[in-house]
């Protein structure tokens, strides 16, 4: 089928979403909504308050107040996540640093393909590590050409002192590194006891802990692309561990991310208050539904949550 929706200035798609029957006591501010929001993001918030089965007019009475305020909601919550992520992003770079470079006695350990298992891509790396490093193999010669300058001034530095290695050492490259990349190194190291020590802490087999981190670096792209977490089902959720089983209701909802943060948390950021915070945020928004999140009743009274 081929797509043929025309084209809808602000004012029309204003007009469109009365004709749906939703009350707006305010055009101007709908219409900034529309301009500074848009349309399409803003449909996905609209798309519960619509009546079934066909989902094409308003439910009686849906105001736009509903609707921006569960759009305030999932805003606020985003910015509260990556405040999360980015505590727990820290804390694994430097377990992952002290452990790796203390394992092998070597700050260049990951220039050695012989450190990672078999299926991991160790060329794609070092390739992926010269890109962000600004390194560069120019014709006609291709010899390489490290890079004059760096925006980090420890990298910088690196090759104006040193640059042999010509990759800075561990502790330097992996700072450039994100959480979706420090994930995949955890994952294709190829000493089993080296994982299940960094893992040891947070009371998982290493199996788990990578499918926690692959989990956690996807929500952490979708909070940096502003991406709605309300009412959304996750196409990459974390392994629900041992520990977990009969907690988490609903591994692929965000409540079953947020158990895994939470957990984490516990162990990288035990002062974070992070949990509290959250109980917060849903306090000040007493008509959103955890529910849509994937939240049993009464979560909040699990010993998990409660405490």
């Amino acid at each position: 089928m081929k797509f043929t929706k025309p084209v809808f200035d602000h004012q029309a798609q204003l007009q469109k979403l009365k004709s749906r029957g939703l009350v707006v006591t305010d055009d101007a501010e709908v219409l900034a909504a529309l301009e500074n929001i848009g349309y399409y993001r803003l449909a996905g918030y609209a798309y519960p308050f619509l009546e079934l089965p066909q989902r094409k007019v308003f439910k009686p009475a849906t105001t736009w107040t509903q609707i921006s305020r569960l759009y305030e909601f999932d805003r606020e919550l985003r910015v509260l996540i990556i405040d999360a992520i980015e505590r727990i992003e820290v804390a694994v770079r430097a377990r992952l640093i002290s452990a790796t470079c203390a394992h092998w006695n070597d700050p260049h350990w990951f220039l050695d393909a012989r450190h990672f298992h078999p299926r991991f891509n160790h060329g794609y790396f070092i390739e992926q590590l010269e890109r962000e490093l600004g390194i560069t193999y120019p014709p006609p010669a291709h010899q390489r050409l490290l890079p004059s300058s760096h925006a980090e001034t420890f990298i910088q530095h690196y090759y104006t002192k040193y640059g042999d290695p010509y990759l800075p050492p561990f502790w330097m490259t992996a700072e450039i590194l994100t959480l979706g990349a420090l994930s995949r190194v955890y994952k294709g190291l190829g000493d089993p006891a080296l994982k299940a020590s960094i893992a040891a802490p947070f009371a998982v087999p290493a199996k788990i802990l990578e499918s926690w981190l692959h989990a956690l670096s996807h929500l952490r792209n979708i909070c940096a692309h502003h991406g709605r977490l309300w009412n959304r089902v996750f196409s990459i959720s974390p392994t629900v561990a041992r520990k977990h089983q009969g907690l988490v209701h609903s591994p692929s909802r965000l409540e079953g991310l947020l158990v895994v943060l939470v957990d984490v948390l516990q162990v990288t950021a035990p002062g974070s208050g992070w949990k509290q915070g959250f109980k917060n945020l849903l306090q000040s928004f007493p008509e959103i539904d955890p529910a849509a999140m994937g939240f049993p009743p009464a979560w909040n009274s699990l010993p998990f949550w409660a405490a």
